[in-house]
């Protein structure tokens, strides 16, 4: 990218932090805040059970869909508790894979399984971004009907 003034700067494949609305991750913080009264400040980067943490997310979201915005223990939000909890999520699915105590029904097949960052990262499958693997498929599709024709 070039400035009007001639300044250049490289940006292209690096995280577009502008796109988060941070007002919106204010209750996320007032709960993580709740937390370090409650039990300790960085006490989840200690790692829990995903199980737990996706039950625990389950009731907020349940309550949310209820009508409950309020949890009432805490006085928060509901929304903040999901955040943080999906925020825990992502991080032990990241660097806690001992705590992953999910139950796989060997019967079943997968769906998807995805064991860290690096198993879904769009770069290991060779794509510069999301839209280049969409335009990718579309392509192949294309391609596919093309020869069925």
């Amino acid at each position: 990218m070039q400035s009007k003034t001639g300044g250049l700067r490289y940006n292209e494949d690096k995280l577009q932090w502008g796109l988060v609305d941070f007002d919106a991750l204010e209750s996320m913080v007032r709960v993580l805040m709740y937390g370090t009264k409650k039990y300790s400040a960085y006490n989840w980067k200690k790692g829990l059970p995903y199980v737990s943490v996706t039950e625990s997310m389950l009731r907020h979201i349940y309550a949310f869909l209820r009508g409950e915005d309020i949890d009432p223990e805490s006085g928060l939000p509901h929304t903040g508790h999901i955040m943080c909890n999906a925020m825990f999520l992502d991080y032990y699915t990241q660097h806690c894979n001992d705590m992953d105590d999910r139950f796989t029904d060997e019967k079943k097949k997968p769906i998807m399984k995805v064991h860290s960052q690096e198993d879904w990262n769009i770069r290991e499958v060779g794509h510069k971004s999301i839209n280049d693997f969409i335009e990718n498929e579309k392509k192949k599709e294309s391609k596919t009907e093309q020869e069925g024709s």
